[in-house]
């Protein structure tokens, strides 16, 4: 009878014990974290607005880490490559930014947007023994798990969902419509004098489209019908191998001349500024985006729908009719809610036989039919919203 009352007292001493033992592990988990934010960062010339406007919201100090790739032997370089095909993994060395940081010298939040920043996010998150809290920002080149609060995109759920419904369904996932620009909304331009950007991605998307000739080619005939004196030309990605010289040959050789409209009306070279943000002493995207009153994305440039779309400008998406799968599903989504439309110039083949049918104001850009006025989206309502996420989860993962 002794020991069977022993029992439960003796479960609960043990009891009581283990919740001090927690209580003092999550304070020396607190305790010996730097009490800031870390942007992980591939680039030293493309700033890191959305993770830079999450780590602002978060009010602790900022400090940005960069990832630099060890130069390597050209075997090296060979078997590390083959490994990224054959196991989706990234080609940047994980010791490369986290080797001269010393034990306890770790933040409370780190934050990374790009796959070729992922290794050294995920290194610093090792090396923290797990306490230092890992955010990415879009789909990771790992396993979910191994990311603490991930920001997802529709078109990122719209992936998983693809894959199984438990894939779209984490505890660790939050997300918007578009991905986070950390931009918000800019004053406005005169219409009447348009200043167009003309955005080119990379020219690939794998959900459903890729940049080719033709569609250049439509892109610089489109823009030749419309009146325009200058337009500039942004390269804001890493365009695939042999991109770069038919944008030259296809779109820029053919703004810069001298052409003639089918009524036989003469039509001056336009002034064409090109601007690759991958250089150094380059506008930033987001100036250029400001400044201009028109934004011409092709369909792969998904970075420059969110931040024009932001910034309220109007968006026009060039090769949108081509888009296939679920990136076609999700510019659909897009359009319906009144935040991009098909670039398709007034002039364009087959306008005559759409004009007709637009019983209001025709938009010299998109052409195609009576447009609903353009929405306004609050970026800045989807960048609180995520970083509310971001501190319950950190509370969560330290309870």
């Amino acid at each position: 009878m002794n020991a069977l009352l022993y029992l439960p007292c003796r479960a609960r001493s043990v009891q009581r014990r283990c919740i001090a033992t927690a209580a003092k592990d999550r304070a020396e988990r607190h305790s010996s974290l730097l009490p800031e934010t870390w942007i992980i960062s591939s680039s030293r010339i493309l700033p890191e607005h959305p993770a830079t406007s999450i780590a602002q919201l978060l009010e602790l100090p900022i400090e940005t880490k960069y990832t630099v790739t060890q130069p390597t032997g050209l075997l090296i370089r060979t078997l590390s490559s083959l490994r990224s095909r054959l196991f989706n993994a990234s080609l940047f060395d994980p010791q490369s930014i986290a080797g001269s940081i010393s034990v306890g010298d770790f933040p409370r939040f780190a934050i990374a947007s790009c796959n070729q920043a992922l290794p050294g996010l995920l290194e610093i998150k090792k090396r923290s023994k797990n306490r230092t809290m890992a955010i990415y920002l879009g789909l990771p080149n790992t396993k979910l798990k191994n990311i603490d609060a991930m920001v997802l995109s529709r078109l990122d759920q719209m992936k998983l969902r693809s894959l199984g419904p438990a894939r779209a369904n984490l505890d660790n996932a939050t997300s918007t419509l578009l991905p986070l620009s950390g931009l918000s909304s800019a004053p406005p331009i005169d219409m009447l004098k348009p200043r167009v950007a003309v955005c080119i991605g990379t020219g690939f998307e794998p959900m459903g489209f890729q940049l080719q000739s033709t569609d250049i080619d439509r892109l610089a005939e489109g823009l030749l019908r419309l009146p325009l004196s200058n337009i500039t030309v942004v390269l804001n990605d890493q365009p695939y191998r042999g991109l770069r010289s038919m944008l030259e040959s296809r779109l820029i050789s053919k703004l810069c001349q001298r052409t003639v409209s089918d009524d036989g009306t003469e039509n001056l070279p336009i002034d064409v500024k090109v601007v690759d943000c991958l250089q150094p002493n380059q506008p930033s995207l987001a100036s250029i985006l400001e400044t201009s009153s028109h934004v011409v994305a092709t369909a792969d440039n998904i970075p420059v729908v969110s931040m024009a779309a932001a910034m309220n400008r109007p968006v026009y998406i060039a090769g949108m009719e081509r888009t296939t799968g679920l990136l076609r599903d999700y510019y659909h989504i897009l359009d319906t809610k009144n935040l991009v439309r098909r670039f398709y110039p007034l002039g364009s083949r087959y306008s005559y036989m759409l004009m007709p049918e637009i019983s209001g104001k025709v938009d010299e850009f998109s052409a195609i039919r009576d447009h609903d006025p353009w929405a306004h989206y609050d970026a800045r309502q989807d960048l609180k919203q995520t970083v509310a996420f971001i501190k319950s989860r950190f509370e969560e993962i330290n309870k």
